[in-house]
């Protein structure tokens, strides 16, 4: 097996809702390609590719803090052409969540069977919460086989690739634990924006329908996970991303 890190753009966020400072950060936009010997799977898809030259689609709410930074050629199929891969060529899509940073490439990715807890999917259908802008369905409902799922979810059956609930940042957000090689790595999603978020247990106030008591204990979870020997890789940690390998790691 290996994990390929795909950089989907950028975002520019105020990091008053995340750590309290009064500045702007620059976050990569993570998609995890994972090459299984019984398939292709994108962990999270990146930004849709509208973004590129309008930001209409994100939403007042979220345009005061969060400003994408994506230009052509960063979109999610052209980052698998840079590997000779087709959209056709994918065969799973697991999510960590919908909002839109994670989900917008979807659409370019038509025939892969998308999997996401159950929770999840159903509060990206609560008018509500579509009505404030935490999810967009033009972002995720684009007709694909959806497999919704409750709880820890091992994917392939094998134990190589499996699904580990850690709401709080959204009421169904997940990460994935993949068996590489060279040992044990744990995707965190927005869990984790990044690693200094975990040694102080800092939970954003962003997020919409969130639970900060349940995020502390995924991210309790996660360090577990960690001092147990597992690599964490986080949600949108620049300097960790930068220093991964092009070619991915086994």
């Amino acid at each position: 097996m290996r994990l390929i890190p795909l950089e989907i753009g950028q975002i520019d966020m105020h990091m008053g809702a995340v750590t309290g400072d009064d500045e702007t950060r620059r976050f990569p936009i993570p998609s995890w390609l994972i090459e299984h010997p019984q398939g292709l799977v994108l962990f999270d898809t990146g930004m849709h590719i509208d973004l590129q030259s309008s930001f209409d689609r994100i939403g007042a709410e979220t345009a005061k803090t969060i400003t994408p930074v994506f230009s052509p050629g960063e979109e999610l199929t052209a980052r698998l052409a840079e590997r000779d891969i087709a959209p056709s060529d994918i065969d799973r899509i697991i999510l960590s969540h919908l909002h839109f940073d994670h989900v917008g490439g979807n659409e370019e990715v038509p025939d892969a069977r998308v999997i996401v807890q159950q929770s999840e999917w159903a509060s990206a259908h609560d008018q509500r919460l579509i009505d404030y802008g935490v999810y967009n369905p033009a972002d995720y409902d684009h007709g694909h086989e959806v497999e919704q799922v409750e709880g820890e979810h091992d994917v392939f059956g094998d134990g190589s690739v499996v699904c580990l609930p850690t709401p709080g940042h959204t009421r169904g957000h997940q990460s994935l634990r993949i068996e590489l090689e060279s040992g044990p790595v744990v995707l965190t999603g927005d869990c984790v924006y990044f690693e200094s978020m975990l040694d102080q247990m800092q939970v954003p106030t962003i997020g919409g329908e969130r639970s900060q008591d349940q995020q502390r204990d995924s991210m309790r979870y996660l360090a577990s996970l960690r001092d147990d020997g597992c690599r964490l890789l986080y949600g949108h940690d620049l300097q960790q991303f930068n220093a991964l390998p092009a070619e991915g790691m086994r």
